[in-house]
């Protein structure tokens, strides 16, 4: 089963490769490394990558299941999916011009991962998270 979290955001960016790279160097500001892949080619106003935690032993292998994080950019880009998070605007997204959604699956989920990108899309850019389960009262801190 895969489990989606969804990040709205305003940020001004005018590519999606110009706001995930933004975005993985403010996850590797910290001096915790990440494994992963760039996925793709995609259009301008979509960037994926395939994220993990690197092991304790060796680089190369990641602590627990990879996961996906997608960036869409531009407000057109991304309007169906605000719509349908907000018909009426009750949490002030419309507007937004970059949703990033990350994507776990597996049995061994990085938490700590997330964690960390929910921060990092905080910092750089006001994010509204949101998931089909919760809608906009999903919770942080996913530390397992």
């Amino acid at each position: 089963m895969t489990y989606q979290l969804s990040f709205f955001c305003r940020s001004g960016e005018e590519s999606a490769d110009a706001a995930l790279d933004r975005l993985l160097d403010r996850l590797l500001e910290d001096g915790t490394g990440l494994v992963g892949e760039w996925r793709g080619p995609y259009e301008e106003d979509v960037a994926v990558f395939r994220l993990g935690t690197p092991g304790k032993e060796c680089d190369d292998r990641p602590a627990a299941d990879l996961l996906t994080l997608e960036v869409h950019v531009g407000v057109a880009a991304i309007a169906e999916s605000v719509i349908a998070a907000s018909p009426q605007d009750e949490h002030g997204i419309w507007g937004c011009d970059l949703l990033a959604t990350v994507t776990l699956g597996g049995d061994h989920p990085d938490w700590a991962l997330v964690d960390r990108i929910w921060a990092a899309l905080g910092s750089l850019w006001k994010a509204v998270p949101w998931d089909e389960a919760s809608g906009f009262a999903v919770a942080g801190g996913f530390d397992a």
